[in-house]
């Protein structure tokens, strides 16, 4: 059985591919496309065999998923971006087919390390699986991938605005599970992402904390469009504290008109008011109800009885 072009680069090299298939090319080209188009190869061996594939003019001989990967890199390396649709639908009508590409790319592509070029093209495919296609079970893929850059030393700026790109509340899940991490590094990457979740830190249990924030507060986060950039810190989502006080939208006149007050207050004053609304609603609703209808001092006035004897303690 002849050896497949997977295994020459994994026990032989770069080097050494790159010979024996332009040496197949030249005996016997029809037996080097299947090779090349063996559903087992991983998208690191087609990004190596691409310079041989253009300089044979073999793309025509391609299989679907190949061209299309090829296309995708190739647009992604382009040093003059067109206007023109980032990637080919024509040679495939689904973009759900697109997608799978895309992710079989990042998939079998996130552990090599083959040069700069070629993590570009993995981060920006990952990119395109968050930004386009925000499918929910390409998170994980997209998280592992993002950890690896940061404990590989590379920047995680673009990756981590793609990821949270997704608009999927249920991205902070599986980087708040790194704070079970067994290593270090990975618990501190993880609260770096988290670090818009108030008393994380000071927490003595983050990742309880953590699904304790994250399950009271998921009806109430909102997208932070001003966040979306490329910056250190990014704050992809925000607790809507009205709503999270009130439970809903003011729904009439009259209700906004008695709680215009809420919105002249201080970010802490309406993060506490949101968080003892929360909590007294679980309590007793029948409670909750007389609070709510005070005036609004009165209600801070309780809120700050109320810590001030727990402070006693």
């Amino acid at each position: 059985m002849s050896t497949s072009l997977e295994i020459i680069r994994k026990t032989e090299g770069i080097k050494r591919l790159d010979l024996y298939i332009r040496e197949l090319i030249q005996h016997d080209t029809k037996l080097a496309i299947t090779r090349i188009n063996d559903e087992d190869l991983t998208y690191p061996t087609l990004y190596v065999l691409s310079k041989v594939i253009r300089e044979h003019s073999l793309t025509k001989n391609l299989s679907d998923r190949n061209k299309v990967a090829l296309s995708i890199q190739r647009d992604i390396l382009a040093t003059e971006r067109t206007p023109a649709t980032p990637f080919p639908y024509s040679i495939c009508d689904l973009p759900q087919f697109i997608h799978s590409v895309l992710r079989w790319m990042v998939e079998t592509g996130k552990e090599d390390k083959l040069n700069a070029r070629y993590r570009l093209v993995i981060d920006r495919a990952a990119g395109l699986l968050t930004t386009i296609y925000q499918n929910p079970e390409d998170l994980s893929l997209v998280s592992d991938l993002l950890f690896k850059r940061n404990s590989e030393g590379h920047s995680t700026h673009y990756l981590t605005w793609s990821y949270f790109s997704s608009r999927n509340m249920s991205s902070l899940l599986p980087i708040g599970e790194k704070l079970l991490s067994s290593h270090e590094e990975e618990v501190e990457f993880a609260r770096e992402l988290l670090h818009f979740i108030s008393g994380l830190e000071e927490s003595s249990d983050q990742y309880a904390y953590f699904r304790g924030w994250y399950e009271e507060n998921l009806p109430y986060l909102l997208h932070n469009e001003n966040s979306y950039e490329l910056t250190a810190e990014l704050s992809p989502y925000i607790i809507d504290h009205y709503t999270k006080y009130r439970e809903h939208h003011s729904n009439t006149s009259s209700e906004y008109h008695r709680d215009k007050g809420f919105h002249t207050l201080t970010e802490n004053e309406k993060e506490d008011l949101a968080n003892f609304s929360y909590q007294m609603r679980k309590r007793s609703r029948n409670k909750w109800k007389e609070w709510i209808n005070r005036p609004l001092d009165a209600q801070l006035t309780l809120i700050e009885e109320v810590q001030h004897d727990y402070y006693r303690r």
